[in-house]
């Protein structure tokens, strides 16, 4: 299982941009590694980082609430029936369109004539 950022940055999965930025403003001053001595302090300012990175970006927070850590690392955004794209919409109105149209073909073709409004007979 991936890293959690937020859990990194100590904030909420509910935080707005302010909230992130203070996460992140207060996590890298407790783990720089100019401030802090401890060894690991480097490896853990670039968690930080890269935390502060996909979160500060509204599509990157975007696909790893969806997918996590591994959808970043994959650069592959899976498409789903919740988020349609443009292809999909056209897909879907040309099938609705085109089955509107058969539906009235088939009314048309399958209407009963009224005796009293046909005009191709001559009565006279």
């Amino acid at each position: 299982m991936g890293k959690n950022y937020y859990q990194i940055l100590g904030i909420n999965r509910t935080a707005n941009d302010d909230e992130i930025k203070k996460g992140y403003k207060r996590m890298a001053l407790k783990y720089h590694p100019d401030k802090n001595d401890h060894p690991q302090a480097a490896e853990r300012f670039q968690e930080i980082a890269a935390a502060f990175e996909v979160l500060s970006n509204k599509e990157k927070r975007l696909i790893y609430d969806q997918y996590g850590e591994e959808g970043l690392k994959n650069g592959v955004e899976q498409t789903t029936f919740a988020q349609p794209t443009a292809d999909m919409l056209c897909a879907v109105g040309g099938t609705v369109l085109f089955a509107f149209a058969a539906f009235k073909t088939f009314q048309y073709f399958t209407k009963k004539k009224d005796p009293k409004n046909d005009s191709d007979s001559s009565s006279e």
